[in-house]
């Protein structure tokens, strides 16, 4: 299907002047496509589109209509996405309309009359999520070839082994154990391949999730600035610590998304666990009941907090898989001695227990070993216990695993306590300096973000301008040069790392605040001579301790 039509934003307005008026603002955009009636609109999907724009009052479908079946028939990557453009009424609307925006599924509802700015942004959006529809749909189809390529490739292998075997039967027993540890190779590479790819869809979404939260957050520190009345504030401040939670979450999937060195820190474990209790629920289904018994008087240990939230769900997510009919998963810790280095310390013990089958005894010694797995045939890479155990041994600590059949299992990491008093350390809040007013220029590549910094910068009184991406960036360097630079490090073309380097070239004495999603980056942005490392989301507090530590 040609990229044009898929590209393209379908009008279904057909009274008066809507659809030319219509048409004139999503034109900015994408190639739009104007129809007469709903049989056209469906012809015109069934062609191909990223996008629709109809009008309520022309627009009805009935359950078992025509359109009502297109839709139920969408393949498993698509939900196309409709802005619906409806008329300002009072009361309820109509049974017949609500059943039929009902079956739209995903909708996105304007009253008229609207700016054209409201209708850009809305189609922009829909446009965008259709993008990254086509974009599953590809990845989708390359598993599938690669699926099929490893399938034949192990025909392949079977039928040169069949045939090797008949010539050296002699051999017979050793072959085949070759054979079955060859294919499980194989069938960890290919999980492996998967992951990665997974992983990479996954750091895509958090980064961009990260800056639509960063925009929030960002708009509601100046909204806090303002005058605003008590009642005001209180929701503005409820919303800041909802945005915080969301800022945790997209932690949690950058975290997944790439291998990371530990970071060591004094970490509340039972905080750390309470925190991550929406996420544990959601990983493990409604079939799965979760039970914290958080009972260690000093749960403070030294280890990479991001790393011991990816260990207890692994072992969640183990726990579930082996109780196919649901269960119970019971988080708990408690006191214990623990021997390190020749030396007895305080320890915490943290437990993960199901009441799944439990392990057979003969296999139970083995659960550590990478890529051992019970799982079915591509279902695991058995590199799961295998990291948790070595994570427990890097953090001084250790893994044990007890199990009886039909008893469920009970896996247990150590870790020595450190002094209570590290882990109570609230974040200190940066204190607001004067800073003298700077030329500053703003580099990234995403609209609503750059807007919202340069809106943040403004308040605090300096002088800003932007640019989009790298390339727009070092013109702008070279007609004027600004006495500060913000870098966004991921960005299309050039990203801030590659701008960085090109900026020290040309003008070694220029401060630099590199900003990022990614909390990992403060090493690279050290190396890359940045003065400054701001993890969006970040308050406007933290921009303006940023841009004094950076000039003054």
């Amino acid at each position: 299907m040609s990229s044009d039509v898929e590209s393209r934003v379908i009008i279904l307005a057909p009274f008066g002047r809507d659809a030319q008026v219509v048409a004139e603002v999503v034109g900015r955009l994408a190639p739009v496509h104007a129809v007469p009636s709903p049989r056209h609109l469906l012809d015109a999907l069934n062609e191909g589109a990223a996008a629709a724009v109809v009008t309520e009052e022309a627009f009805l479908i009935d359950a078992g209509s025509p359109m009502d079946t297109w839709l139920r028939r969408q393949p498993p990557w698509s939900d196309f996405p409709f802005v619906v453009l409806t008329s300002k009424r009072t009361g309820r609307r109509p049974a017949n309309a609500a059943a039929s925006l009902h079956l739209l599924g995903n909708v996105i509802l304007l009253e008229r009359p609207l700016s054209p700015d409201t209708l850009q942004t809305a189609v922009e959006a829909a446009v965008r999520a259709r993008g990254r529809q086509y974009a599953n749909r590809a990845m989708l189809a390359e598993l599938a070839q690669a699926h099929d390529t490893v399938a034949q490739l192990n025909r392949d292998l079977e039928a040169r082994i069949d045939h090797r075997t008949r010539e050296l039967s002699t051999a017979n027993n050793r072959l085949m154990n070759e054979i079955a540890e060859r294919e499980r190779a194989q069938s960890a590479l290919l999980q492996g391949q998967k992951m990665e790819a997974v992983g990479h869809l996954t750091g895509g979404i958090a980064h961009d999730f990260n800056n639509l939260l960063h925009v929030i957050s960002t708009n509601l520190d100046l909204l806090a600035r303002l005058d605003c009345p008590h009642p005001a504030g209180r929701i503005v401040e409820s919303a800041r610590r909802t945005v915080r939670r969301g800022a945790r979450l997209t932690e949690q999937l950058l975290s997944f998304a790439r291998s990371q060195s530990l970071v060591p820190q004094a970490t509340d474990v039972h905080a750390l666990i309470q925190g991550m209790q929406e996420l544990l629920q959601a990983s493990v289904g409604s079939r799965i009941q979760i039970v914290l018994e958080l009972t260690h008087p000093q749960p403070i240990v030294q280890l990479d907090p991001n790393q011991l939230e990816m260990a207890i769900l692994n072992l969640a997510v183990n726990a579930r898989d082996a109780m196919e009919n649901g269960g119970t998963i019971t988080i708990r810790t408690a006191e214990m001695p623990i021997v390190h280095a020749g030396e007895t310390l305080l320890g915490l013990r943290l437990t993960v227990s199901d009441n799944g089958p439990g392990i057979p005894p003969s296999i139970i010694d083995k659960v550590f070993e990478p890529f051992f797995t019970t799982k079915q045939m591509g279902s695991g890479t058995g590199l799961g216990l295998a990291q948790v155990y070595g994570f427990a041994r890097q953090s001084a600590g250790d893994a044990c695993i007890d199990s009886d059949a039909g008893q469920g299992t009970q896996v247990h990491l150590s870790f020595p306590v450190v002094d209570a008093s590290l882990g109570t350390e609230s974040e200190p809040q940066p204190p607001r300096r004067e800073t003298p007013v700077q030329r500053i220029l703003v580099v990234e590549d995403d609209d609503e973000v750059r807007k919202s910094i340069l809106q943040s910068l403004e308040l605090l009184g300096h002088q800003v301008s932007s640019a989009p991406d790298g390339h727009a960036a070092l013109l702008a360097l070279r007609e004027r040069q600004p006495s500060l630079l913000i870098v966004d490090y991921v960005m299309p073309g050039m990203n801030g790392a590659e701008l960085i380097r090109h900026v020290q070239d040309d003008w070694p004495t220029l401060p630099i605040i590199l900003a990022t999603g990614y909390a990992d980056m403060d090493n690279v942005g050290g190396a890359l001579g940045a003065r400054s490392i701001l993890k969006k989301p970040f308050s406007v507090d933290a921009l303006a301790e940023a841009v004094h530590m950076a000039v003054v």
